[in-house]
C-alpha cells in the first residue's frame, strides 16, 4: 500500500513539475468545509492572528500589537505551518489556534526555547527575547482580540522590518529551520534516532546515501514490541520500512492528495481509497486513471442519487469505478484520528479490491432492490421504501449510548462483504433482533426494521456469504405485483412465496412460524381497529418466544377471531395448520430463538401481501 500512495505522490509531482520542498511537505493551511447556510465551501481556519514585532535594530525587536489577516492558499509558503505530532510545539512557530494559554506558552514562545538551544541563532535570539520581555501584554492582547472570533484560527509571527510587513517565510532562518525539520521528523521518535547509510529503500527499491525510519503512518507501528525488526529497539524501525528522502517526498505528495481527493465518508467512518497497479501497467495509464479518479470525485455529485449509492457519502466514485476495466486493485483505508493530538490510526485495511468486486455488489444491489417487498411496501405505486446500502448493515450495528457501541462488528461485516467472505448467519439474525426486540417492547414500529433485516440478509444470500440452498431464478411476480387474488391460488401462491425464498424457508417449521406471524398480525389489526388496544401482543413474549410458545399460538389466534366473528383468514389457517402438522413436534425443531422470531415478526410484517384480495372488499365492508 506504501507504494501505492507513492505512485499518487509521483503523479502529484508530474503535474506540478514546479513544486520545491516546502510545497510538499507544508501541512494545508486551507482545508475547506461547507457552510450550512450557504452551501459554499469555506476554510475550516479562515483567519490568520498575527503577533506583530517591530525591528528596533539589527540584534533588537519589540512587540507592536496583534494583527487579523483572512487566510489565503498563497499565504502557505509565507506562515510555514508544519504541523508536529503531539501537544507540543509544531516544527515551526505558526500553529493552529486551541486553548491561548497552550498555544501561546507551549507552541509559540516554547518553538523558541527549544530551537535557540540547537540553532544559536542571534535573529531568533532576539525574537524569543522580545516575547518574553512582553508576554504578559501579548497574551491580554490576544485575549480581548480572539474572544469575540469564534471560526477556526492560526497564531504566527508577523515583521515590521524597515517599514515593511514580512511573515516567517520571508526570512531564510525559518525556511532553513523547517527544511531542517523535515528529515528530523522521519528522524526521530521518542528522542530515538532510526536512520541509516548506503542501504535500500523499500518504495524505489535503489540504493540510497541515507534512509530513514520513521515514516511509518500507513505502515506499521514503531511503538509496539513486535512490530519493529530487531525487538523492541526504535533504533531498529529503519529495517522495517527504510524510505529514502525522495520517496519520502513522493509519500508526503500522495498523502496530501489521498487527503484532499481520495477521502470520503462512512457511516461515522472515514476511508482513503487507494489505487494500486499491476507491476507491468505504464506509468502514464497509471496517472490517466488517478487523474480520472480526482475528476470523477469533483463531478460526480451531480450525478449521484440514493439508488446508486452503496455508501452515505454524496461524493462516492465507486459505482464508476465498478465499470472500469483495467489492471486496477482498490485498497479502502478506514482510519481515526485522536481528536486532542490528531494522531492517524489504522482502523481496517481492505486491501485489493477489483472493480469487477464492485461490479458484483451494485450487481446484488440493484436485483434486491427491485424485489417488491422493498419497492412498494406502502401499496403507493412505484414507491421505493429503501435501497440497499451499507446503512442497512449499519442500522444493525450502530454506536449509540442506548444500542452500544458495535463499530468493531459493523467493520468487520463490511470487510467480508467487500472481500466475499462468509458470514454467520445466526450472528447476523441475532444482531437483527437485538434492534427489533427493545423496540417492539416499547410498542414503537418495527415494521422498517424488520423489511431492512430482511433485505440485509437477502442481499447476503444472493452473495452467496450466507450458505444457499440452490441457486433459482426467482419469479417475476416478486419484482413487479404479488397478489393473492382469489382462495383457490392461495395455496399455489404461498408455496411460489416459499420456493422463491427457500433460504428463509428450508422447513416446514420456518413456513409455518412465518404464517403464524401473518395471522398474528391480522388478529392485532381487528383488535386495534374495534377495541383500541391489542391485548393479543403479551402472547408474543417481546419476540422472545420459544419453539413451544409460538406452536400453541394459532388455536389461540383461531378462538379470538371466531369469538368476533371475524375469521376471515379460514384458507389461510389450514395452510398453516398443515405446515405445522409436517413439521412435527415443536422438539425437534432445533432453531435458534432470534431466528424463530425473526421469521415470526417477518410474517406480522408482510402479511398485507397475504391476504386473499376478493375477500378483502367483504372484510372491509363487515368492519
Amino acid at each position: 500500500m506504501i507504494n501505492a500512495i507513492a505512485d499518487l505522490g509521483k503523479y502529484v509531482k508530474k503535474k506540478n513539475p514546479e513544486m520545491d520542498i516546502l510545497d510538499i511537505i507544508l501541512d494545508d493551511i486551507y482545508e475547506t468545509k461547507k457552510d450550512k447556510k450557504t452551501g459554499k465551501e469555506i476554510p475550516n481556519y479562515p483567519y490568520i492572528i498575527l503577533i506583530s514585532l517591530e525591528k528596533i535594530n539589527e540584534s533588537n525587536w519589540r512587540y507592536k500589537g496583534i494583527d487579523i489577516k483572512e487566510n489565503h492558499p498563497l499565504l502557505s509558503k509565507k506562515i510555514l505551518y508544519f504541523k508536529k505530532k503531539g501537544s507540543g510545539a509544531d516544527f515551526t512557530p505558526t500553529t493552529k489556534f486551541t486553548d491561548l494559554k497552550k498555544t501561546f506558552y507551549k507552541r509559540i514562545i516554547g518553538w523558541f526555547e527549544k530551537n535557540n538551544s540547537v540553532s544559536k541563532s542571534e535573529f531568533l535570539n532576539s525574537i524569543h527575547k522580545a516575547l518574553i520581555d512582553s508576554q504578559e501584554k501579548i497574551f491580554c492582547d490576544l485575549k480581548n482580540i480572539t474572544e469575540g472570533i469564534a471560526d477556526g484560527k492560526f497564531l504566527t509571527l508577523q515583521f515590521i522590518d524597515d517599514e515593511e510587513k514580512k511573515l516567517i517565510g520571508d526570512y531564510e532562518e525559518f525556511n532553513s529551520l523547517t527544511l531542517e525539520s523535515v528529515k528530523l521528523k522521519f528522524k526521530y521518535k521518542h528522542n530515538a534516532l532510526s536512520c541509516s547509510q548506503n542501504k535500500i529503500c523499500s518504495i524505489c527499491n535503489k540504493e540510497k546515501d541515507e534512509i530513514f525510519g520513521f515514516y511509518d503512518e500507513y505502515s506499521h507501528s514503531s511503538d509496539k514490541i513486535g512490530m519493529i525488526t530487531g525487538g523492541f529497539k526504535l533504533t531498529e524501525s529503519w529495517k522495517n520500512y527504510p524510505v529514502c528522502y525522495d520517496c519520502m517526498k513522493d509519500l508526503e505528495n500522495g498523502r496530501k492528495l489521498l487527503k484532499k481527493c481520495l477521502t470520503f465518508n462512512f457511516y461515522g467512518f472515514r476511508y482513503y481509497l487507494i489505487p494500486k497497479f499491476n507491476i507491468d501497467i505504464s506509468n502514464n495509464l497509471k496517472y490517466d486513471i488517478i487523474n480520472w479518479m480526482i475528476d470523477l470525485r469533483k463531478n460526480v455529485r451531480l450525478t449521484n442519487i440514493q439508488m446508486s449509492l452503496l455508501t452515505n457519502d454524496e461524493d462516492e466514485i465507486l459505482n464508476e469505478l465498478s465499470k472500469i476495466n483495467a489492471n486496477l486493485y482498490l485498497t479502502f483505508l478506514f482510519f481515526g484520528e485522536d481528536p486532542t493530538t490528531k494522531a492517524f490510526s489504522i482502523l481496517l485495511d481492505i486491501k485489493d479490491i477489483l472493480p469487477s468486486r464492485l461490479n458484483k455488489l451494485f450487481e446484488i444491489k440493484k436485483y434486491v432492490d427491485k424485489i417488491i417487498f422493498f419497492n412498494d411496501a406502502k401499496s403507493k405505486k412505484d414507491e421505493q421504501l429503501c435501497y440497499f446500502n451499507f446503512g442497512i448493515v449499519r442500522n444493525f450495528f450502530p454506536n449509540s449510548k442506548i444500542e452500544g457501541n458495535k463499530d468493531k462488528s459493523f467493520l468487520e461485516v463490511t470487510e467480508k462483504i467487500f472481500k466475499d467472505k462468509p458470514i454467520d448467519n445466526k450472528f447476523i439474525i441475532q444482531n437483527i433482533m437485538t434492534k427489533i426486540k427493545p423496540k417492539f417492547a416499547r410498542g414503537e414500529s418495527i415494521w422498517l426494521d424488520s423489511l431492512k433485516g430482511f433485505m440485509f440478509l437477502l442481499y447476503l444470500i444472493k452473495l452467496k456469504l450466507i450458505k444457499q440452498i440452490e441457486e433459482e431464478k426467482m419469479d417475476k411476480q416478486f419484482f413487479e405485483e404479488f397478489k393473492i387474488q382469489t382462495k383457490e391460488e392461495l395455496e399455489s401462491k404461498i408455496e411460489l412465496f416459499f420456493n422463491n425464498f427457500k433460504d428463509f424457508f428450508q422447513t416446514d417449521a420456518h413456513r409455518s412460524i412465518f404464517l403464524i406471524g401473518v395471522l398474528s398480525q391480522y388478529l392485532l389489526n381487528i383488535q386495534q381497529r374495534d377495541r383500541g388496544a391489542t391485548p393479543f401482543r403479551s402472547k408474543l413474549k417481546g419476540l422472545k418466544m420459544s419453539a413451544y410458545d409460538i406452536s400453541v399460538i394459532l388455536p389461540e389466534i383461531i378462538e379470538k377471531l371466531e369469538e368476533y366473528g371475524k375469521n376471515y383468514y379460514r384458507p389461510l389457517e389450514e395452510l398453516t395448520s398443515k405446515h405445522l402438522i409436517s413439521a412435527g413436534n415443536y422438539t425437534q425443531w432445533r432453531l435458534p430463538i432470534d431466528e424463530m422470531n425473526f421469521i415470526f415478526v417477518l410474517g406480522m410484517n408482510l402479511s398485507k401481501y397475504f391476504k386473499i384480495k376478493s375477500e378483502e372488499i367483504k372484510e372491509e365492508q363487515n368492519d
